[in-house]
């Protein structure tokens, strides 16, 4: 085996090792084997120093890497110099250095890297782990003597479940090979590949693979082959949202008094998982921008942790309801609405929110009720595109509700619904809100005074 980087991957070695390095793009760019050079150069450069971590989302996946580094190892040294224990996915070399691959899917995992020090993480496919709270935990076991840089290395491919935390942390912030500080002080280079920056692959044929393997949807096939994280792979609302008619400023005031128009929020509650608290208005039609029986979504309260969207900030109701009153206070409605109950709690979550002074009433639930309310979402959706009935419509404001809805998947068994496993959290206060707004019978109800500026 001959070990001849890339083009592309000597791009990836020449990033200077006190970047940490994001490889985000499409399929067959070469991003896993250019981790594994990256492994490899830091091992001959730092001997016994360097102890490096490569984890991904499952053992079978960590078992699979392992091959293939045992692989490149046995070209770089001979068979002799590299210590492969199969059973522990440990590698020791001649030189010193100690490799170890494993999974990283919760906290069992977790707890097997604790205490420990590495020199050099790789997360593999971080796009695919349920959540990354247990990557940020693995930072703080990066620790090496004075002369040995301490990096962490990400690789991913458009689409899974942290799609959006992805783009929003890597992709969005500058562009490719750009460093970017994030907002723990660490600088990071994005450096994104395609199937044509891997002259190993039959170009024509990879292409016509791919294509056979998206069968068909568009967004899926742009992401494979661009490595495009603008894009609705799979996702709910794909086909019918469209960010330039749904979304308003995050400054938009509505342009008609709020006296007699109907006003709610839509909670959908979490505490190791994100609460989130929709603040909405129904339009009467009378301005003349919005159809009659719209929905705008005005404001938001979440308590995502904004390291990792799909986990909470583990507040205790109290504290979202202080929120949420201090938010209904600025748009001066009645702090009520919509919201689902919680188990665990020595009483119902209905019951300390209304003793917080917010007063929800439980989402009507049923067959089929969940699968209705997406069905509705997506009418409303296509009402505001196309102008003929009550629409949807996003403020700015809604952070969380922007960065997760657009590229929220479907359930891969049941299309007809959202998938669990994706943050839904905002998407469901959402559902909740449209479905309490359609279908509250007086038209006065949740009336206001005052009007907005």
């Amino acid at each position: 085996m001959k070990i001849a980087p890339t083009q592309y991957q000597g791009q990836v070695l020449a990033v200077p090792e006190t970047f940490n390095l994001f490889l985000g793009g499409g399929r067959g760019g070469g991003k896993s084997y250019g981790a594994m050079l990256l492994v490899l150069r830091h091992v001959e450069q730092y001997k016994d120093r360097a102890r490096p971590l490569i984890v991904r989302e499952t053992y079978k996946a960590a078992s699979e890497l392992a091959e293939t580094l045992h692989m490149l190892l046995v070209a770089a040294y001979g068979r002799r110099a590299v210590r492969y224990n199969k059973a522990d996915n440990v590698f020791r070399l001649a030189n010193g250095a100690v490799i170890e691959v494993g999974q990283l899917d919760g906290p069992t995992a977790y707890s097997k890297y604790q205490g420990r020090s590495f020199t050099l993480l790789v997360v593999d496919e971080i796009g695919l782990l349920p959540n990354l709270r247990y990557v940020k935990m693995l930072r703080s076991n990066l620790r090496a003597a004075e002369g040995v840089p301490l990096r962490e290395v990400r690789t991913a491919n458009p689409g899974g479940t942290q799609h959006a935390t992805l783009a929003r942390e890597h992709v969005n912030r500058a562009p490719p090979w750009a460093p970017y500080a994030t907002e723990d002080g660490e600088t990071w280079v994005n450096a994104p590949s395609t199937y044509v920056d891997n002259p190993h692959l039959d170009g024509d044929a990879y292409h016509r693979r791919l294509r056979a393997a998206t069968a068909g949807d568009t967004e899926l096939l742009r992401a494979w082959v661009e490595g495009d994280w603008n894009i609705a792979r799979g996702a709910m609302f794909g086909d019918v949202w469209d960010p330039e008619v749904h979304v308003l400023p995050a400054d938009f005031r509505p342009p008609f008094r709020l006296r007699g128009h109907r006003t709610a929020l839509g909670v959908d509650w979490g505490s190791s998982a994100p609460a989130v608290a929709l603040i909405g208005v129904e339009t009467s039609g009378e301005d003349g921008l919005f159809p009659k029986g719209s929905l705008i979504v005005l404001d938001e309260i979440h308590t995502a942790d904004p390291a990792d969207l799909s986990q909470g900030l583990r507040w205790p109701p109290g504290k979202l309801c202080d929120s949420i009153r201090e938010r209904c206070a600025h748009w001066n409605i009645r702090p009520h609405g919509v919201g689902d109950d919680a188990a665990g709690l020595d009483e119902s979550l209905l019951a300390v929110f209304r003793r917080e002074g917010v007063y929800l009433t439980p989402p009507r639930k049923g067959p089929g009720s969940r699968i209705a309310g997406w069905q509705r979402l997506r009418q409303r959706m296509l009402h505001a595109v196309e102008r003929d009935g009550p629409g949807l419509y996003v403020t700015g404001r809604c952070g969380l509700l922007l960065e997760t809805l657009p590229t929220l998947p479907r359930d891969p068994n049941r299309p007809e619904d959202v998938d669990t496993g994706a943050n839904d959290h905002a998407a469901d206060a959402l559902r909740y809100l449209e479905g309490f707004i359609s279908t509250s019978r007086r038209y006065g109800s949740g009336r206001v005074e005052g009007h907005f500026g």
